[in-house]
This record gives C-alpha cells, sequence and structure tokens, in this order.
C-alpha cells in the first residue's frame, strides 16, 4: 500500500514540475517574442501624385500588410518622397480593404509616408516592395530610394518584391560591381502579362520588367500567365502578380524566422490557386471547389482566366490545356458572354461541333440568346 501511494505522490510531482517547466517556458518563450518584434519597411510608389492612373498596387500593399500585421510584425510604409499618397476607393467594398482601412494603422500611414531619405536613418529586419505600375516609374530612379534598397542587399538581408515591384532593383549594385540580381531566380509581372493586361499603360513603362532583369543576368522564372508563383534565391523573394503577394509577405515572415498564423486564403489568391492546382492536378478540383465552398472564390477572375488563358498560351500542348480548363470553368460560370467566347473559340479552331453544342447550350440558358453579327456570320459561314 506504502508503495503504491509513494508512487502515486511521484507521479504527482513529476506531472507538477512539467506543468510549471511548459508554463515557464511558454513565458519565457512570449517575453522572448516580445523582445524580438520584427520590424519592416513596406516600400510603394509615390507616382500616383503624377498620374493617379499609375500608382501602387492598394490591394498588393494590404494584403501583405494584414500578413504582416497578423504576425505581430511592425511596420512603417515608405515612398521615394515621403508624405501623402494617393489611396484608391474604387475596392472600398472589399472585406479586407475595410479591415485595413478600419482595423489598422495603415491609412494614417498613407497620409504621412515616410521618405527613403527618413527610412534609411531607421533599422529595420526586411523590406517588401510592393507593385503596381508606379513602381516602374519612381522606385527605379529615385537617388535615396536607390541607396536604401542598395545597403539591404550589401548587407544580405531579406529583401522581397512583387508584380512590379523588382524594378526596384534593377540598377542595384554590390561591391563587385555586379548587378544584386544577377545569376539569382528571379521573377516579376512577365512581359506576357504586361502586354496583355496593361495596353493602356506599357508604351509609358519606361522600363519592362521581365526584359531588363534578364539583361542584367537574372534567371528569370515564372508560371503562366495570372497564375500564382514565388521564388526566393537566398534572402530575395519574387512573386509574379497580385495573387503571388500575401504568399510573399509570408515567405519573408519564414525569412525572419516566424512561422506564419493560418490564415483564409483572400479570394482572388484561393482563385488562383485553384486554377493552379486544376491545371496541374486536375480538373475535378474545380468541380470539388464549387460543390463545397464557392463562396471563397471570385467568379469573375474564374471566368477573365477561362477567356484570357486560352489567347495567351503559346504551344498547342498548352492552348489543349486551356480550351478543356475554358469548358470547365463555364459549366460553373454561367453567362451569355462566356457562351460566345466558347463558340468564338471553337469557331476559330474549326470545331463546329463543339461551337454547335455550346451555341444550343447557350440559347437553352439565357432568354433570347442571340450571337453578335460578326460572331453569327462566322457561325453560318
Amino acid at each position: 500500500m506504502m508503495k503504491k501511494l509513494l508512487t502515486l505522490l511521484l507521479l504527482c510531482a513529476f506531472a507538477l514540475s512539467n506543468v510549471t517547466n511548459a508554463s515557464t517556458e511558454t513565458s519565457n518563450k512570449e517575453k522572448q517574442n516580445a523582445s524580438e518584434t520584427k520590424k519592416v519597411a513596406m516600400l510603394i510608389s509615390g507616382h500616383g501624385k503624377v498620374d493617379p492612373a499609375l500608382s501602387y498596387d492598394l490591394e498588393e500593399l494590404v494584403q501583405s500588410y494584414l500578413v504582416f500585421h497578423q504576425n505581430g510584425v511592425e511596420i512603417d510604409i515608405v515612398s521615394p518622397e515621403g508624405g501623402a499618397v494617393l489611396v484608391k476607393k474604387n475596392k472600398d467594398d472589399l472585406a479586407y480593404i475595410k479591415q485595413f482601412k478600419l482595423q489598422t494603422r495603415g491609412l494614417k500611414q498613407l497620409a504621412n509616408t515616410l521618405s527613403a531619405e527618413q527610412a534609411s536613418q531607421n533599422t529595420y529586419d526586411a523590406v517588401f516592395v510592393v507593385g503596381g505600375d508606379g513602381a516602374v516609374f519612381d522606385l527605379p530612379f529615385e537617388k535615396h530610394t536607390q541607396n536604401w534598397l542598395t545597403s539591404f542587399a550589401k548587407a544580405d538581408m531579406p529583401i522581397a518584391a512583387v508584380c512590379h515591384g523588382p524594378a526596384a532593383l534593377l540598377d542595384i549594385m554590390l561591391d563587385d560591381g555586379s548587378y544584386y540580381v544577377a545569376g539569382k531566380r528571379v521573377n516579376s509581372f512577365t512581359s506576357v502579362e504586361d502586354y496583355a493586361f496593361k495596353k493602356e499603360n506599357v508604351e509609358k513603362y519606361p522600363v519592362i520588367v521581365q526584359t531588363e532583369l534578364e539583361k542584367r543576368g537574372a534567371n528569370f522564372v515564372a508560371n503562366s500567365p495570372m497564375l500564382p508563383f514565388v521564388t526566393r534565391d537566398g534572402n530575395l523573394i519574387t512573386a509574379q502578380n497580385p495573387m503571388s503577394v500575401a504568399k510573399a509577405a509570408e515567405a519573408l515572415l519564414i525569412q525572419l524566422g516566424i512561422t506564419p498564423v493560418a490564415r483564409e486564403l483572400f479570394k482572388d489568391e484561393a482563385t488562383m490557386e485553384l486554377i493552379s492546382n486544376a491545371r496541374y492536378m486536375g480538373m475535378s478540383y474545380i468541380d470539388l471547389a464549387m460543390a463545397q465552398n464557392p463562396e471563397q472564390y471570385n467568379m469573375m477572375y474564374l471566368a477573365l482566366y477561362g477567356i484570357y488563358a486560352y489567347k495567351l498560351a503559346e504551344s498547342e500542348e498548352e492552348k489543349a490545356l486551356e480550351l478543356r480548363l475554358m469548358e470547365k470553368i463555364g459549366e460553373h460560370f454561367k453567362h451569355p458572354q462566356y457562351s460566345m467566347q466558347l463558340i468564338s473559340t471553337y469557331l476559330d479552331i474549326g470545331n463546329k461541333d463543339r461551337a454547335e453544342f455550346h451555341y444550343q447550350a447557350a440559347k437553352k440558358q439565357f432568354a433570347e440568346f442571340k450571337l453578335p453579327e460578326a460572331l453569327e456570320a462566322k457561325y453560318n459561314g
């Protein structure tokens, strides 16, 4: 009996000791985390003051800002000349834009950004360069911005740049006279994406980012147009397009020793990730997603991919794949214009049977469905 009692007492003492140690370790870890709060500078273009149509991308800023904010990172917003920058309002109905504007310091910071010269006097653990058309106009050319970014590059500190943001890194040079991006795996908004989606602005650009990166010896790697892609080479992280920015922010957190907290994907991000999965692992991914959680996805983004991806595909193999995706998306996105696109595409490749199939399906789905005159002539030709 005494032996059993002694054993029980020892087990209780051991358990209590473990609880105390675990509590102490948790407390120490919390203190350690509190004393090691990371600070990131988010660099944005200020060119919107000159041309509001050519600014930083607010959605890219907000998504990455929220990732840092939710992971306890201290944030400064920096623009080349500092001061107030343009804040667009056309996406104010989006939940994450509301969260940024109403629940963070973001709006106040955009009303008084730090200049690159001011930021150079501060200490940061990393810099995150936000994209948008404006990034190609001022970030590669403003003297203080270039000097400040050069200090990060020479110290081999973490740098992330997304979409058009890598334009800021084009002329950064190291002590040995080589370009910072030379020999590194990098990506950015691709030249294909520029000419497909930036037609109204691309002729004004002083640089096409992919072209200039390649000229400087970068090893340019990318995904298909519109699909997410993030790459890391040492302490340099680059991301292809707006659908990649949140993941790039998380990749930067990992470089800073922070495990990103779990989060719900942003709708545009989730939509293009779904397409990427379907493209490489089977069309049933779209059926499953639409059956389980359709509200998680942006149906307009899904349709835009279906319309553009086939046109941008280069090889016959890619065209066949994108056409299958286009059809699959059409099963879930019901709209007369999308049906017309399917009919037109099949007529262009000489597949009258599939064009007829989609024409008859559209007439059943949409009252008074009628082809435009030019398309009807092609159909009857």
